[in-house]
């Protein structure tokens, strides 16, 4: 089973939407942050066997993302004067995660935009419309979250300072893996409880990477929403196809 939230596309970047809007009515929804690194597993991990110095290049990469991350967590608290100083909170965020999670596919199975537009940013809510839309109008959705496999997994922490005094984005990456199910149900007739879709509601086992993201605005922080999922990182990408040479 995919996930239902679309995963979303990287936008222009934020130098671009600067240059184009420098009035200083920036949007939540900026993309996915420069640098994000998503450790791949099963077989898109070099094997430690087969590829060792593979391998090890990527470790490397990781340590380095990590300590990247720690001075962005560093600069983003110290980033405003006015105290209480933010806190990075990341052992909340597993908890906030599954709570939005939950909201989020609860919210676009029941076509309840009104709720979505307060948790997701531009992007997301955009797509969620659309495809609320064009659903029949005699058919609904229910989504079911069985049960949590795992407890949710930090595996990004992404800072982004924005050219506004006391202002930036942050950006965590949740890994949350489920059982789940989305069943298509359809009305049986006047006065009668709707009935499911022959071939939908199967449970199955849903692993998604889960983008959430909070902005601090002239030294206020706002709610975490949900900027949409992502992919795990292409090694290729980061070391390039050519890095045995």
């Amino acid at each position: 089973m995919s996930s239902i939230a679309p995963r979303e596309k990287p936008q222009k970047s934020m130098q671009v939407m600067l240059k184009q809007d420098p009035g200083g009515s920036l949007p939540m929804d900026l993309g996915l942050l420069e640098g994000t690194f998503i450790m791949p597993t099963g077989r898109r991990k070099p094997s430690i066997f087969s590829e060792p110095r593979r391998r090890w290049q990527l470790e490397l990469y990781r340590a380095r993302q990590r300590f990247i991350e720690l001075r962005m967590g560093w600069s983003y608290k110290y980033l405003t004067k006015q105290k209480p100083r933010p806190k990075m909170g990341l052992r909340r965020v597993g908890p906030t995660a599954q709570a939005l999670y939950r909201q989020m596919y609860t919210a676009f199975a029941d076509g309840d935009i009104t709720t979505l537009s307060t948790i997701c940013t531009e992007g997301l809510l955009a797509s969620f419309k659309s495809r609320i839309a064009s659903r029949p109008r005699n058919e609904r959705l229910r989504w079911t979250l069985h049960k949590f496999l795992r407890s949710p997994k930090f595996v990004s922490h992404r800072v982004a300072i924005l050219p506004y005094k006391g202002s930036a984005i942050r950006q965590v990456v949740v890994r949350m893996r489920t059982r789940q199910s989305l069943t298509r149900m359809v009305p049986r007739g006047p006065g009668r409880p709707d009935v499911p879709v022959q071939g939908t509601g199967e449970e199955k086992v849903v692993t998604e990477y889960l983008v959430l993201q909070r902005r601090m605005w002239k030294s206020v922080e706002e709610p975490w929403m949900v900027w949409g999922t992502t992919e795990e990182t292409d090694p290729d990408s980061v070391l390039g196809k050519d890095s045995l040479a």
